[in-house]
């Protein structure tokens, strides 16, 4: 098995909400994103010109909470598949995370993946 991190425990993620986390300066690395016992994990990172997609801290949803946003120009994503269905990088994806629960903990791998374009 690869190297592995602890990201978080599920219980610091909100249910139906998401976190950012890996704190580097002004801005989270990665973001996750929970619906009851699933998590989905996302470099936080907008396709369209590579910067942080939440406005605020933590703030990564609609505020209906059913999709995830990029406030910077409107992108508008998939909470599931991180697929781009509206906005400038439309038909594009965010780069997941590979992640794993277990006894309450999200695990990812100790590299993140590189941002390919």
């Amino acid at each position: 098995m690869a190297e592995e991190r602890l990201l978080c425990r599920l219980a610091d993620i909100p249910d139906g909400g998401a976190r950012g986390l890996l704190r580097r300066g002004n801005d989270d690395q990665v973001f996750a994103l929970r619906q009851g016992q699933e998590v989905f994990v996302w470099l936080n990172d907008c396709p369209h010109n590579h910067r942080p997609l939440e406005y605020m801290q933590d703030q990564f949803l609609s505020a209906d909470g059913q999709h995830i946003v990029c406030y910077a120009h409107s992108a508008h994503f998939d909470s599931r598949s991180g697929y781009c269905y509206a906005g400038p990088c439309a038909g594009r994806n965010l780069t997941p995370v590979r992640s794993r629960m277990e006894a309450g903990a999200v695990w990812i791998p100790a590299e993140l993946p590189t941002i390919f374009d």
